[in-house]
């Protein structure tokens, strides 16, 4: 199997990435929001090292990536209760139908 090496830049440093056939322009998009992010804390706190700055995007990216997943099992659970309740409705109109036709027959008796 073949690899691809894509370059990035992150913080004036190139790095070269290996990744499949296809992903360059996937990776090379991943470098390029991890030097945004990076640029951003370098405006807000100074050059204070390469290693602490990944440290850093590192958490804000795992942060981000534990909010989406938070989000996505909350849709989910949304579906599951949102699911219950119609059925539940359904069962409801059901009985409630089943009560009316009973009603009416007991009307109907001589």
């Amino acid at each position: 199997m073949s690899q691809s090496v894509v370059t990035i830049r992150l913080n004036g440093h190139p790095y070269q990435i290996g990744c499949g056939p296809g992903e360059e322009s996937h990776v090379a998009a991943l470098g390029t929001e991890v030097e945004t992010i990076m640029q951003s804390l370098i405006a807000a706190v100074g050059q204070i090292g390469e290693a602490r700055l990944l440290a850093m995007v590192a958490l804000i990216l795992a942060d981000r990536a534990s909010t989406a997943n938070n989000n996505d099992a909350s849709t989910a659970g949304e579906d599951i209760a949102a699911k219950a309740l119609v059925a539940a409705a359904q069962r409801i109109t059901a009985l409630a139908s089943n009560l009316s036709a009973g009603l009416e027959l007991d009307d109907k008796k001589p």
